[in-house]
């Protein structure tokens, strides 16, 4: 007997006992749908968790406030620009250094208005972060020594408070200051866990002057070593240094390539760990492949005689049944694997960010195969070992 043959007639199988072959999927389905979408559910916390740590690549140091020898009742030492000069001062690898401070404003522009966050920094920090600018420049030091209101703004300000033409030069409020725009930065999503899209930059002596913040206190150092081979050799000269002037250790120095690398390879297992609770439920769904199939050779023991006394061969036999069981399974997990797109798109994105790529949904779909001849090969086996002369006598 051909494939062709073996194909047939396990489509008609299916066919003649549907509500059956449809509860048997069901299994398989449900199971395919739940490794998917927690799959999406782990590779979408990845993307996020990465995402706020976007542009702190290779060479990037954060120095900031709160380190292992400090106790619970002792009041948290801030990190002033006074230790940024010290670093400057100090530091004997070639390096850039920025404050960073950052609160959350209204923009105003006529009649439009929005939310953003103001970031305030020195030049050095579109470097650091890579951070690319579409139109316009970047804050120079100038803004720095004259205390200029001039910003650079993301490109969601851009297009809010100047739908109608470039932002360059044109004059918004933050607040009850007036800015100027000096620069747009190009679509840049979140770098070092601030929206750059939605952000707009500052030079830091502003920030205290004008905006209320706390004077010469910042939120952290952001650090970028020239060569970043020097990364560790200049973390450990940081610590030193900080050492020396704070007489404790009381702030932290963080590698955030190394951080990046750790955060990682966490979700990655998050995510092995979600596919294989979902693996479970495709466990179920086998084991039910393999029940109605035992059932069904059980049913069919007859047809099976006769076609072993007409010269079938145990080999067309166990392929009949396997082919069989791989189609109740590979459709099955067709439909689970289209049900969990829909349902991470429609449902499950409305809660939290799912990101279901080619690979899981291969990986998904070569499981529902496997699970398919894995749970088929007894039943088939059991079929095709049967002896004709048996066979024909069972009632």
């Amino acid at each position: 007997m051909s494939v062709q043959d073996s194909f047939r007639n396990a489509v008609r199988a299916i066919r003649a006992a549907k509500m059956r072959s449809f509860l048997t999927m069901l299994g398989i389905i449900i199971g395919i749908a739940a490794v998917v979408m927690l799959m999406g559910v782990g590779n979408g916390a990845k993307q996020s968790i990465l995402g706020s740590m976007q542009g702190a690549g290779a060479g990037n140091l954060d120095l900031m406030a709160g380190g292992p020898q400090m106790s619970n009742d002792e009041e948290l030492q801030m990190i002033t620009m006074d230790d940024l000069k010290y670093l400057k001062a100090k530091l004997t690898y070639p390096v850039l250094l920025s404050p960073r401070d950052s609160n959350g404003f209204q923009l105003k522009n006529g009649s439009k208005t929005m939310s953003a966050t103001e970031v305030f920094v020195l030049p050095a920090y579109f470097k650091i972060n890579g951070i690319t600018i579409a139109q316009g420049r970047g804050l120079a030091d100038i803004d720095v020594d004259a205390r200029t209101r001039n910003v650079v703004i993301g490109t969601k300000v851009a297009s809010t408070l100047f739908p109608g033409g470039p932002a360059v030069g044109k004059k918004f409020r933050i607040g009850d200051v007036r800015c100027k725009v000096v620069g747009v930065t190009v679509p840049q999503g979140t770098t070092a866990g601030i929206p750059m899209d939605s952000a707009v930059a500052l030079s830091f002596p502003i920030g205290p002057e004008l905006f209320g913040m706390m004077d010469n206190v910042v939120q952290d150092i952001q650090i970028k070593c020239v060569d970043p081979t020097q990364t560790t050799e200049v973390k450990n000269q940081i610590t030193r240094l900080m050492i020396q002037k704070h007489k404790k250790e009381d702030f932290t120095v963080q590698d955030m390539a190394a951080m990046t690398a750790m955060v990682t390879s966490s979700m990655s297992t998050l995510t092995t760990l979600l596919a294989a609770i979902g693996g479970l439920s495709l466990l179920v769904g086998g084991i039910g492949i393999m029940n109605i199939m035992l059932v069904s050779v059980t049913e069919r023991t007859r047809e099976i005689g006769i076609r072993k006394a007409l010269g079938a061969k145990e080999r067309d036999i166990l392929g009949q049944f396997l082919i069989e069981s791989s189609l109740l399974s590979v459709t099955g997990g067709l439909l689970g694997i289209i049900i969990s797109i829909l349902a991470s798109k429609f449902v499950v994105a409305r809660f939290t960010k799912t990101a279901i790529t080619s690979s899981s949904v291969l990986l998904a779909f070569g499981f529902s195969i496997a699970v398919g001849i894995f749970f088929g090969v007894y039943p088939a086996r059991r079929a095709a070992r049967l002896k004709p002369v048996d066979a024909l006598r069972y009632e």
